[in-house]
């Protein structure tokens, strides 16, 4: 888990490429507080998504704190400000939790079936 003073663009882009993760934060439409399990590896993003991610990437490149993912949950794009992670948990924190590991099989079959 990173804390808040560890999180940073490159850090946190970094760890969504490698995995899953999980981020708790602060919504800026109402304050309150949401959970999302998501990603940048493009091994757990469904192929329709697969070639707009460059472009969602860089979508707002003026907006360095807006941070684009593939929520794995909601099956589309959202995004989160930097500034507003409460809790970070990387793909290396998720290696063992049973719900993350389940949606990452589950993922995995989908695309593999997508893909042939």
């Amino acid at each position: 888990m990173l804390e808040r003073k560890q999180l940073n663009r490159i850090t946190v882009i970094e760890n969504l490429t490698k995995g899953i993760c999980k981020i708790i934060f602060r919504k800026a439409t109402d304050g309150r507080f949401r959970s999302m399990i998501c990603t940048l590896d493009t091994s757990y993003i469904p192929t329709k998504f697969e070639t707009g991610i460059k472009q969602v990437i860089g979508k707002n490149p003026d907006r360095v704190d807006l941070i684009p993912v593939y929520d794995i949950i909601k099956d589309d794009w959202r995004s989160f400000y930097i500034n507003t992670i409460q809790i970070f948990y990387t793909p290396e924190d998720l290696k063992e939790n049973k719900e993350v590991t389940k949606l990452r099989k589950l993922k995995e079959k989908e695309n593999e079936n997508n893909r042939k």
